[in-house]
């Protein structure tokens, strides 16, 4: 097991400037398939937000969350999604949308995954610039505890899982699309959880359920940065639950991607 995670992070760490060079060509490519470029990077997450926001903001008519404006925590929420449901979805096809690469050369393979987080990210941080302009204008200005965002941009370890499962099995990724859409409306993006503030057995263990979702604690996290300006040692226990679950698919993902390393040209 030590082996595997030693093996994945050399692998990574020695091969930086080439997750750099991947990354960065696919963002390029993305650009140039299109005219306008870049403008889609924020034109299309903000069409998204819009048509979130008129149907639960304003057709199911959703309060102020806690002293805040229905559309500043949802936006907080969302921006998250946007990062991490591409990370999951794009990085369950690192692998074989690489095979022709895989196949002609030795090529390290563990690296896939950290270039679509890598490329995400970029997109990620236009998003960010765009959220905290609007913040702005809406009286929220920066604040030290903003930083916190740095602790929560991490979803690398699920994407490796997925990559190397998507090869042994290709229905795997059309499972994971219809998962994360599943996801969205079972994650409180969208939605407060106080909304399940009820008495009962079941309505408690959905909520242990849902906060005990990695995807949640970032949300929150995001959330408690921009919003609350509350650091990320505030939930410490949900701090613990986070790391021991990302711990556990790290460790499974390097894994999976050490015992499968010589096997990938056969699953083509």
């Amino acid at each position: 097991m030590l082996k595997s995670i030693k093996y994945v992070l050399k692998e990574n760490f020695s091969n930086l400037f080439r997750i750099y060079s991947i990354s960065k060509y696919e963002l390029l490519s993305d650009m140039r398939d299109s005219r306008l470029g870049i403008f889609w990077n924020f034109a299309n997450p903000a069409i998204q937000i819009l048509t979130y926001y008129f149907v639960f903001g304003v057709v199911m008519d959703r309060k102020a969350v806690n002293g805040i404006p229905f559309i500043q925590w949802m936006l907080a929420g969302m921006v998250v999604w946007f990062f991490i449901n591409p990370c999951i979805t794009q990085g369950a096809n690192a692998i074989f949308s690489k095979t022709s690469v895989i196949t002609k050369m030795k090529f390290p393979v563990s690296v896939l995954p950290a270039t679509v987080v890598l490329k995400e990210l970029f997109n990620h941080v236009c998003i960010l610039l765009l959220m905290i302009i609007f913040y702005c204008t809406q009286g929220v200005y920066p604040a030290v505890e903003w930083l916190g965002i740095i602790y929560y941009c991490f979803a690398i370890s699920l994407a490796m899982i997925t990559a190397v499962l998507n090869m042994i099995a290709r229905d795997t990724r059309k499972l994971i699309l219809a998962c994360m859409r599943l996801i969205l409306y079972l994650t409180p993006i969208l939605w407060p959880i106080s909304t399940l503030a009820k008495d009962g057995a079941f309505f408690t263990f959905i909520r242990f359920i849902m906060k005990v979702n990695p995807i949640y604690y970032i949300v929150c996290g995001y959330r408690d940065c921009f919003l609350y300006h509350y650091g990320f040692m505030h939930y410490w226990k949900q701090m613990l639950a986070f790391w021991g679950i990302t711990g556990v698919l790290f460790v499974i993902g390097c894994y999976m991607m050490y015992k499968f390393k010589h096997k990938f040209i056969d699953m083509i």
